[in-house]
């Protein structure tokens, strides 16, 4: 996985080789979210405020978002 940020004890990576939609996966001590780029949350155990900081985070980043994605779809540039 790139890790692309590190919060206040939480973390948002892209995982390689991934199926679409863009999206990024937001990793807490309490468990794992996946955030879609179109606003839609999978959130297994992760705090709703990390969510909500994470989601503005990657609103605020979106061309590392879109840039670590296209990086991790491609094995040779892995």
């Amino acid at each position: 996985m790139g890790k692309i940020f590190t919060g206040n004890g939480w973390i948002i990576k892209v995982q390689g080789a991934e199926h679409p939609p863009v999206h990024v996966y937001v990793l807490h001590p309490s468990g794992k979210a996946v955030l879609f780029l179109d606003g839609t949350v999978i959130n297994s155990g992760v705090p709703a405020k990390i969510v909500a900081e994470a989601k503005v985070w990657v609103v605020e980043n979106m061309a590392l978002v879109m840039q670590e994605w296209l990086i991790m779809g491609n094995p040779e540039k892995r």
